[in-house]
């Protein structure tokens, strides 16, 4: 869990954040919120209860969220990108120390078993589930939008990488693919309603190949058991 911030206090008392503090405030509480949501759904979000594990007061939470309506959203926007960033920039690290095509290769491989793996299964349910809720819900439409649209930008720089170095084909816009893998993933949560579905692997394997054939690199050799 994230740690608590360490919040600096003015000579009469009053609470002072600077930027850096105010972000990871807004964090924390996010984290909570989230946690929250993932239990007992949104209408276990109570401000008092956000405040006391937070160790904050109300007055920050509506500074920072606007009411508990905005608080809700951007915590739905927190749970459908957090895992997905952090996948991202674990790849894009991976992407900017590999040295040749093969090294590129291997690194694509292993990071598309880690998104369809069964234990992401749970992350790709909560994802769904928040898009579920944005079609009934246009703040946190436009909210999820935005979110994603930075989560593009971000995962095609280390695609942009592999083009500019001729590992991947670049006849594809970068940012479009990322928001078409993030599809591709979400989308696994159609055979996953009623848990593992006896041929999952086989979805595996053909959104593997889908993908490897966008990229224009080898599909793996095995899928998780299945021979190609």
């Amino acid at each position: 869990m994230i740690s608590l911030t360490k919040v600096r206090l003015h000579k009469h008392g009053v609470r002072v954040l600077g930027v850096a503090d105010s972000q990871l405030l807004r964090e924390q509480i996010l984290h909570i919120v989230a946690k929250i949501i993932d239990k007992n759904g949104e209408k276990a979000v109570r401000i008092r209860d956000v405040c006391a594990a937070s160790k904050t007061t109300p007055p920050t939470i509506y500074r920072l969220f606007g009411d508990r309506t905005g608080l809700i959203v951007a915590a739905q926007s927190y749970r459908f990108t957090f895992y997905q960033t952090d996948l991202i920039k674990s790849f894009a690290a991976a992407v900017y120390s590999a040295k040749n095509k093969s090294k590129f290769v291997k690194i694509a491989h292993q990071n598309l078993n880690l998104m369809f793996s069964l234990k992401r299964q749970d992350f790709r349910s909560m994802r769904v589930e928040v898009l579920g809720s944005a079609q009934s819900n246009k703040k946190l439409a436009v909210e999820i939008n935005n979110a994603q649209s930075i989560a593009n930008e971000v995962g095609a720089q280390p695609i942009r990488f592999a083009q500019a170095r001729g590992w991947i084909n670049d006849d594809f816009d970068s940012e479009i693919y990322i928001a078409w893998l993030t599809g591709m993933v979400n989308a696994r949560v159609i055979i996953e309603l009623n848990g593992k579905h006896p041929k999952s692997n086989e979805w595996d394997k053909i959104a593997m190949r889908s993908i490897c054939l966008v990229l224009g690199i080898p599909e793996p050799k095995k899928v998780k058991g299945i021979k190609n």
